[in-house]
């Protein structure tokens, strides 16, 4: 596995699967932006560091794979396939992201992920399921 899929699959391993966030230093550069989960919102690695606490607080035994990588020069892209289960019901969540990485040496310094939010609140019970079908037919959620 080239270095760069590597890294990222360390990322989900020991951040989001483990739940060290002091490893968050270690695979992202200081000056590293994240963006993924809340939009076009960039997340510094102190706040990238709260979201995946409050992730894990909505899900248990969160299991990433990466069937597909991509590298080309400083990039890397993955579809990654997350599962795990509601923290609240046990029921099971299952999300695929699509992740952009660009790197500086053995560093994460930009990382894009394409989550579908509304598929993962709907997993968590948080939303009605098909919200998107309800909200495209013009009904207003809350």
């Amino acid at each position: 596995m080239p270095h760069k899929a590597r890294t990222l699959r360390r990322y989900y391993d020991e951040v989001w699967e483990q739940g060290d966030l002091t490893a968050i230093a270690r695979i992202l550069a200081p000056d590293a932006r994240t963006r993924g989960i809340m939009g076009d919102v960039p997340f510094n690695q102190v706040e990238l560091a709260e979201l995946v606490d409050v992730v894990r607080g909505l899900l248990d035994d969160i299991e990433v794979s990466m069937p597909i990588t991509v590298e080309q020069d400083d990039w890397l892209s993955a579809l990654v396939e997350i599962r795990g289960k509601a923290a609240d019901t046990g029921r099971d969540v299952h999300l695929s992201s699509q992740v952009i990485a660009r790197f500086a040496g053995e560093q994460m310094v930009e990382v894009y992920s394409g989550v579908d939010s509304l598929q993962l609140f709907e997993q968590l019970d948080l939303l009605p399921e098909n919200a998107m079908a309800i909200m495209l037919g013009g009904t207003r959620l809350g």
